[in-house]
């Protein structure tokens, strides 16, 4: 819990050269299969909003596949696609592993993007993540220099 709280409190802090994103999703599980020996991989579809420090905002839809044994986290691959009101696209893949990250904190890569956002294909971004029922709350930054930050900003 500490440690969810430490990182909660870095992605908080915001300063100039950061894209903060914070969104929300509902997931809807696709196909779940469970394995003799344990483990379960589960599909799932997850659709949402998403808000930023620059102004930006729009919709969120992202496929899943996740990994368990006995309850615990092997492997998290998500892929999302963010269609913004500025009529511009970010594509992003969100992965977590047991032994890379603990307490619903993972890392993003940014894989493809339209117009001025193709500026950050590439960037990495750090999330963290809660979890209520089926419904998710993420807030992701990503360390971008000052001058991306003001040319996103601009309209």
């Amino acid at each position: 819990m500490k440690f969810f709280l430490l990182v909660f409190l870095i992605i908080n802090k915001v300063s100039a050269g950061q894209l903060i994103n914070e969104f929300n999703f509902s997931a809807s599980t696709n196909g779940l299969y469970k394995l003799k020996d344990g483990r379960e991989f589960e599909a799932s579809t997850l659709d949402g909003h998403l808000k930023n420090n620059i102004g930006s905002y729009g919709k969120i839809k992202c496929n899943s596949l996740i990994e368990t044994k006995k309850s615990e986290l092997i492997f998290l691959k998500v892929i999302c696609e963010i269609s913004l009101n500025d009529g511009n696209t970010i594509w992003s893949v969100l992965e977590r592993s047991s032994s890379s990250f603990k307490a619903g904190v993972g890392e993003s890569t940014v894989i493809d993007a339209t117009g001025k956002y193709s500026k950050i294909i590439g960037t990495k971004c750090i999330y963290a993540v809660t979890k209520y029922k089926n419904s998710s709350f993420v807030k992701e930054q990503c360390e971008i220099n000052d001058k991306i930050i003001s040319e996103l900003k601009n309209k």
